[in-house]
């Protein structure tokens, strides 16, 4: 068939040859295979600064914050129950700096989690004015007793 003046198409079992596409394609959580990703970016998700953060795996893996508060809760939602998923968060400190991020009320999907970082040592956000960390989260199944933090500190 073709589908060149279509607006929409489902094909089923089908094998194409080069495609392009414009617009949002949506694989409807199917697996794809033998799969070269190139010119490839992420959705950056505006997390609101609060003592809680609440983070939604469904809008993107990778967001961005600029604290006003101490973080004593991190919420995520919609964390994918089969696979590993992850989401990278940009902490900018304000203009005060001094802010934390506890990692020790960590819920996923509602329920309560446990942290590992590496060599138990917790995390430590840098805290002078306007420094930037990157936290990584990453989630196994959504296993709430299995939650691994990496972080890369003080872009200052």
């Amino acid at each position: 068939k073709n589908y060149a003046d279509a607006e929409t198409a489902t094909l089923t079992n089908k094998t194409l040859g080069a495609v392009t596409l414009s617009g949002a394609v949506t694989g409807g959580d199917q697996e794809i295979s033998a799969v070269t990703l190139k010119d490839y970016a992420e959705t950056d998700v505006v997390v609101t600064s609060g003592t809680t953060l609440t983070i939604d795996l469904s809008a993107g893996n990778t967001g961005s914050v600029t604290l006003a508060h101490s973080v004593t809760d991190i919420d995520f939602t919609n964390v994918p129950t089969n696979g590993v998923s992850s989401f990278t968060l940009k902490v900018t400190q304000d203009g005060s700096g001094s802010r934390t991020m506890a990692t020790n009320a960590v819920t996923v999907n509602t329920s309560a989690a446990t942290v590992k970082t590496p060599g138990a040592a917790g995390l430590t956000l840098s805290t002078g004015a306007n420094d930037i960390d990157l936290v990584t989260f990453l989630f196994f199944d959504a296993d709430a007793s299995n939650v691994l933090v990496n972080s890369l500190l003080d872009f200052s």
